[in-house]
């Protein structure tokens, strides 16, 4: 009987090890699911949708415990990159680091080229369309809303289904040199027009110089719209 029952203890030890160190690695990874899916929450409250995967995790770390809750921070904001690391931190008496590399994609409405886009065209509604893509790799910042892109012009051939992004694109010329343009001038309430001539093309907001045909003077002046330009006395 004694002989069994140091056998039967032999046993239950045997067993429980394995169970102890499966409990530690399942801690650690429920405090990092935790963590990312509060990043989740975060990229849900600005208006996307988002998935994230997490790489493999050294397996010596299975052993690592640590007597205070885990630390867990992105190496970058999951809005800038799609491909990130993780840094899990264990700032007990026995502190120890990991890195585990993380993907987190975040979707998000973008305008696409419905048909192929000639260099040099001006942008029409018939020319885009609208879908759900992964919003964070892009390097160049790419559109939501097909208005933002209406008018625009193409800087270069855009392919049929390619991404809208803002540095296939340039604003369109206002005024071009040469074009007669009225002159609206203002000081301290009281505005003036005049006549005059673009001397160069210009863009909405953009600065250009424009000859006063009364004066003859050249000065300084805002593009405002087609036609019109803005001087501040």
């Amino acid at each position: 009987m004694k002989n069994s029952r140091q056998i039967f203890i032999f046993i239950m030890l045997f067993i429980a090890l394995p169970c102890y160190a499966l409990t530690a690695a399942s801690g650690m990874n429920e405090q990092l699911h935790a963590f990312l899916e509060t990043q989740q929450r975060g990229i849900a409250e600005k208006g996307f949708r988002s998935e994230y995967t997490i790489g493999n995790i050294d397996p010596r770390y299975n052993e690592k415990h640590c007597d205070i809750p885990l630390k867990f921070s992105l190496n970058r904001s999951p809005m800038n990159q799609a491909n990130l690391t993780t840094l899990v931190e264990c700032n007990d008496d026995k502190p120890w680091k990991l890195f585990i590399t993380t993907t987190f994609n975040i979707y998000g409405q973008v305008v696409y080229a419905a048909n192929t886009i000639a260099r040099g065209h001006t942008i029409q509604h018939h020319d885009l369309q609208i879908k759900e893509e992964v919003i964070n790799k892009f390097y160049y910042p790419g559109y939501n809303k097909v208005e933002d892109v209406v008018g625009m012009i193409a800087k270069r051939s855009i392919r049929q289904g390619s991404t809208i992004q803002a540095n296939l694109l340039q604003a369109p010329k206002l005024v071009k040199r040469g074009d007669d343009v009225v002159i609206m001038a203002s000081t301290q309430g009281i505005m003036i027009k005049m006549r005059g001539t673009a001397m160069q093309d210009g863009e909405l907001g953009q600065q250009i110089s424009v000859k006063n045909k009364q004066s003859e003077r050249i000065i300084k002046a805002k593009v405002a719209e087609s036609g019109l330009v803005n001087v501040v006395l």
